[in-house]
């Protein structure tokens, strides 16, 4: 197996400038759960993200309840992985979160890894929003290329304006041959 991008969501709330984690590896909080954390270690269901249905492959959960297969030097606790050695250069991966209906800014601020063993480049992580429904826009963020084994830190303002509706995306797209 290779593991090419971690996310970790720690916390995300409805209200102004409050924070949203994100990790290509652990946790997050649902706009039903307000100002109560909702993490990676409860799965995709209370928190309400979801797999996209028009992806190529999904993100896989690991629960730190679980005895897993994560190398040594990845977080403690339960994350979101990319597992990239079935799949095939430019498929991607999408996980969305809940869609946003409120006048109101949301800090989006989360920690990803991005790795290969080889050293090779493992794809690109974007950060998209789609408004009322409609298709996924170019990315409000990204990175591409490796991170080495250490996770780094981005935070990100979404504002969101009534009566349209946001969705934000995390997506991964595999650049690098399977198994490199």
């Amino acid at each position: 197996m290779e593991i090419t991008a971690a996310a970790e969501l720690r916390a995300w709330h409805l209200f102004p400038f409050h924070p949203l984690l994100f990790l290509v590896t652990p946790s997050f909080i649902s706009p039903l759960m307000f100002l109560w954390g909702c993490t990676f270690d409860d799965g995709l269901g209370p928190c309400d993200y979801h797999q996209d249905l028009y992806d190529d492959f999904d993100w896989v959960h690991v629960s730190a309840q679980e005895p897993h297969y994560l190398p040594p030097e990845m977080p403690q606790g339960s994350c979101m992985i990319v597992d990239s050695s079935d799949h095939d250069p430019g498929e991607k991966a999408r996980l969305q979160l809940p869609t946003m209906k409120e006048n109101d800014t949301h800090c989006i601020d989360f920690s990803y890894l991005l790795y290969s063993k080889s050293g090779t480049n493992p794809g690109t992580l974007n950060i998209l929003v789609r408004v009322n429904k409609g298709p996924l826009a170019n990315p409000i963020w990204n990175v591409t290329g490796s991170t080495g084994r250490d996770w780094l830190r981005a935070e990100l303002a979404v504002s969101t304006f009534w009566p349209n509706e946001y969705q934000v995306s995390l997506q991964y797209i595999l650049l690098l041959l399977p198994g490199c």
